[in-house]
């Protein structure tokens, strides 16, 4: 059967016809079906600090890592520790008089603090001024606390902000003995609490402090240098640096966990439970 032309020209027209109509609804089904909250990617957050967008952009949890953060990152890879380094710190041992009964034998977070304080100061206390420095301080804690007891790092930065003013000091967790020379790189001076008998001192009257705090003032290669406070021989007193690491031992109770221990069994503790956390001072 022969179509004519005009049959021809219909069912053209009636293809585009649907073609358009197809084209349309799909549009149309597109823009309805689109949350109407949605907004087309923009770097107005990422223009406000300055920085580009780019496969390269880091992110935290919870976005952008700001330059702040960035910079701080830098600072922290790019940080080289010194060879070697000895602040200048007065010594004091915790008995100032050789008077070795139980209120001198536990002075050491003390002592330790009056060293800080005295670097901080440009002072050098002599004996009787550093004797009644030491009894004032336990004397504040028996008002305050009920008692002189084994300090954690947390009360001995307790100790240090509310009785001996000192403001710029803090503690934290380590995991190296790099941890502590980065510190001493700084400038900054490092308290640490130890397990004393794992520390080995030949000066200690045997068997050594069950716990114990002492001041890092310096490094080398092999060793770390110390202000001891538990031996008159104690000044620039040095640690090679893997035993020093091992004894570092935080006291594991807070003021109300205190148990009456002997002490054999305070030494036991402290390697068991204490962890590896140092104090640090800032002088400036």
């Amino acid at each position: 059967m022969k179509i004519s032309n005009g049959v021809k020209k219909l069912f053209a027209i009636i293809g585009v016809v649907a073609l358009l109509g197809m084209t349309l609804f799909g549009t149309l089904n597109f823009l309805l079906s689109r949350p109407a909250n949605t907004e087309p990617f923009s770097n107005n957050d990422t223009e406000k600090y300055n920085l580009p967008l780019s496969e390269e952009t880091e992110y935290n949890d919870i976005g952008l890592i700001l330059p702040e953060e960035l910079s701080k990152e830098e600072e922290e890879i790019n940080f080289a520790l010194k060879p070697e380094v000895k602040i200048d710190v007065p010594f004091y041992v915790q008995s100032p008089f050789a008077k070795w009964d139980d209120l001198h034998n536990e002075a050491c977070e003390e002592t330790s603090l009056i060293m800080a304080e005295s670097w901080i100061k440009d002072e050098i206390l002599n004996q009787e001024e550093l004797n009644q420095r030491i009894l004032d301080s336990v004397a504040w804690q028996e008002e305050n606390w009920n008692g002189h007891f084994d300090l954690n790092v947390q009360k001995v930065v307790e100790l240090a902000n509310q009785y001996f003013g000192i403001k710029r000091i803090y503690y934290t967790s380590l995991n190296s003995i790099n941890d502590v020379k980065k510190e001493l790189s700084k400038g900054n001076l490092v308290i640490v609490p130890a397990a004393g008998r794992l520390l080995g001192n030949p000066h200690y009257r045997s068997p050594g402090p069950a716990y114990h705090m002492l001041v890092v003032v310096g490094y080398n290669k092999k060793e770390i240098i110390t202000n001891d406070s538990g031996t008159r021989k104690g000044e620039s007193f040095s640690y090679p640096n893997d035993i020093f690491l091992n004894a570092i031992h935080d006291w594991p109770f807070s003021l109300k966990e205190f148990k009456y221990l002997s002490k054999d069994e305070k030494a036991e503790e402290v390697k068991l439970q204490g962890k590896k956390m140092m104090i640090i001072v800032e002088k400036h």
